[in-house]
């Protein structure tokens, strides 16, 4: 057994012993549409949600903890398969639905969602602004050898002018998972810095 299915195994058993049956649900449903490999052409593609669903099972102090990790493992669905806003929320609930729907960069259509507009639905989202956190931090913390250096530069600059600034404004909005927030946040600033570091960026 190999990594990824002991990280499977093992959520699924942590989540029947919880109870959380719609994020159960989630996980079977999204391991389902994200079949492929990630850009490394190794990794499983559904590495990726059970990593930042394990992450946030051990997060502190939040509001929605199973809703949180269900939209872990779907927060990518609706904008990279065929599956709509509207069958997430018959399957796993509004909540659910919404907090997925704030994290996803496409509409309906498929045009791209306005930036500003996304990034501050997300920061009014208890689930959405704690889920984006831990997508970022799974994508910095797997990029090396993926990414080129330039790229990886401009990944982490990101993370500094939207991901960390719609945190903070989600800090305000839901101060019980303060904690959270500022986990994730350590996270991400520790990676940036061994991005530059390795890259040679000296812009603190």
């Amino acid at each position: 057994m190999n990594e990824f299915e002991k990280q499977t195994v093992f959520m699924r058993g942590w989540l029947q012993g919880r109870g959380y049956h719609t994020a159960l649900a989630a996980m079977e449903f999204a391991r389902q549409h994200h079949t492929g490999t990630r850009k490394d052409n190794f990794t499983p593609e559904f590495q990726h949600q059970t990593e930042i669903a394990m992450h946030a099972s051990v997060l502190p102090g939040l509001i929605f903890p199973e809703e949180t990790i269900a939209t872990c493992f779907l927060h990518d669905t609706v904008e990279d398969t065929p599956v709509s806003r509207h069958e997430i929320a018959q399957r796993f609930g509004e909540r659910v639905a919404d907090s997925t729907w704030r994290v996803t960069k496409v509409e309906a259509n498929g045009d791209k969602r306005d930036e500003d507009r996304l990034y501050d639905d997300m920061a009014d989202c208890a689930i959405a602004s704690v889920v984006k956190g831990l997508d970022r931090r799974h994508n910095q913390r797997t990029m090396g050898g993926v990414f080129a250096p330039e790229k990886m530069l401009d990944y982490v600059e990101f993370t500094d002018v939207r991901i960390l600034p719609m945190m903070k404004k989600a800090r305000v909005n839901f101060p019980q998972q303060y904690a959270a927030y500022q986990i994730i946040k350590g996270e991400l600033t520790t990676q940036a810095r061994l991005v530059r570091a390795l890259v040679g960026d000296a812009r603190p």
